[in-house]
């Protein structure tokens, strides 16, 4: 980091530690909660207390249809397998992001990749719809576990870039100070 002050640049490398750590618990809190959702399910004919709470949540981002949903101790997870398969494999990206990359320094990688691992996933369920192929649970599982392993080399930096940036700035940005479209 050249530029920095010894100050400026530990504080910097704390900040990008913490937003590491930041979107590890989160996603840890996330994949938890698909998980409770069952694991929660009392009586299996009903659905009620906390897990009615977390499907209902869940049901805002994913269709939840049975035949296309993984299940734990016979009950149905949150999410699809193919949101189950993007959510783990994120988690599991996330932990193993310090393993790839410093976590200390963050790097954006070119979007192509990001391109290359969403291309089988937008395939995959556009297949349905047009039946280009047979989908199922094999695709939806790989096809998300590729793009889902991808995302947190993305995530990662950009928030730590994003914290840094602010922490940089002399004074805080106010909206007026900020140029849009209509001040350009």
């Amino acid at each position: 980091m050249s530029g920095t002050t010894p100050g400026l640049h530990s504080s910097l490398v704390r900040t990008t530690r913490a937003t590491y750590l930041a979107v590890l618990l989160g996603a840890l809190t996330w994949c938890g909660a698909l998980l409770a959702a069952p694991l929660c399910t009392v009586d299996a004919a009903q659905v009620t207390g906390p897990s009615r709470v977390l499907y209902g949540f869940f049901h805002l981002i994913c269709h939840q249809i049975p035949e296309r949903s993984f299940f734990v101790f016979g009950q149905q997870v949150a999410v699809c397998i193919r949101c189950s398969s993007v959510y783990f494999a994120f988690l599991f990206g996330t932990i193993i992001y310090p393993l790839v990359r410093s976590v200390d320094y963050p790097v954006i990688p070119h979007r192509s990749l990001l391109l290359a691992a969403a291309i089988p996933l937008i395939v995959d369920g556009l297949s349905l719809g047009f039946l280009l192929y047979d989908v199922t649970a094999i695709s939806r599982t790989l096809t998300g576990i590729l793009f889902g392993i991808v995302l947190p080399f993305y995530i990662i930096p950009s928030a730590q870039q994003g914290l840094s940036e602010l922490l940089r700035s002399p004074q805080p940005l106010s909206i007026h100070q900020q140029k849009g479209l209509s001040d350009a």
